[in-house]
């Protein structure tokens, strides 16, 4: 009986069947990459909808793949009821014993699919990593960090981690920036001048709030903490922006002379020299 039955299986599998596979496949490959090609000119033509576009590309990746492989097993293969209760056992087996991790992830990825926790384009911070979501496959997820890395997270793993979503399916988001600054600065010109700051930023989201904090820290020594919050308008720019703006800070105490008298100005060349 089980000889027949691999017999029937060896069977199945002609040359002419085989070609078919492979053409299928090779279809459904370039489906998919036509389709990337598609959403990846949409997204340059309106940056806007970045986000939701790119949301779009995981669902047919896998709508396709799951019809292309319905479509070779009962559409080209046609096998009997006795080899596909043949190939599940010893298909089952092999997984259980061979690919405990791997079920896993693929578990984990479709409770992920099923209540995500973030999306493609969310700033999400997994342990020490942080950067952009630009895949969810269904064993892993890949971060876009902003040292230019690609890092690869088992998705086991991020379903028992704390995810920190910086903006959550939006475009923008709200970027901190520190800067620890003499106390011999009065806070109003400070508060004013980093308000200022922001809201001329060319990266700055105008529609939500901006806030500017102070507040002494001592530390050897007396120092002022302040801190900017802002919303970028694209989530690839937090750093430019943080840039930008401490930047500008920095210059404008620089014009209107409030680091003189401090400890930033022992020793330092005159202001002219720095222009």
């Amino acid at each position: 009986m089980d000889i027949n039955i691999f017999e029937q299986f060896f069977n199945l599998f002609s040359y002419a069947t085989l070609l078919s596979i492979a053409l299928t496949i090779l279809a459904t490959w370039l489906m998919l990459f036509g389709i990337r090609w598609l959403i990846d000119s949409l997204v340059n033509y309106n940056p806007k909808y970045r986000i939701q576009l790119s949301q779009t590309y995981p669902v047919i990746r896998v709508a396709l793949w799951l019809i292309s492989i319905l479509y070779i097993v009962l559409g080209i293969i046609h096998p009997p009821q006795s080899v596909i209760y043949a190939s599940l056992g010893s298909l089952g087996l092999a997984l259980g014993l061979a690919s405990q991790d791997a079920i896993r992830n693929l578990v984990a990825g479709v409770m992920m699919a099923i209540s995500p926790r973030f999306k493609i384009g969310d700033m999400i911070q997994v342990g020490e990593h942080y950067g952009e979501v630009i895949s969810l496959d269904l064993s892993t997820t890949k971060l876009h960090t902003f040292d230019d890395n690609v890092i690869t997270v088992p998705n086991a793993d991020i379903l028992k981690m704390p995810i920190s979503n910086a903006n959550n399916g939006e475009l923008n988001e709200m970027v901190a920036i520190d800067l620890h600054l003499p106390v011999s600065i009065p806070v109003s010109q400070l508060k004013s001048i980093a308000l200022n700051a922001a809201k001329c930023s060319y990266y700055v989201y105008l529609k939500k709030p901006i806030s500017a904090t102070v507040f002494p820290v001592f530390e050897r020594d007396f120092y002022y903490h302040l801190k900017v919050k802002a919303y970028v308008l694209d989530v690839r720019l937090e750093k430019a922006m943080a840039t930008d703006i401490a930047e500008r800070i920095i210059e404008a105490l620089q014009e209107k002379q409030l680091f003189i008298g401090s400890v930033f100005t022992n020793n330092a060349p005159p202001l002219e020299n720095l222009k």
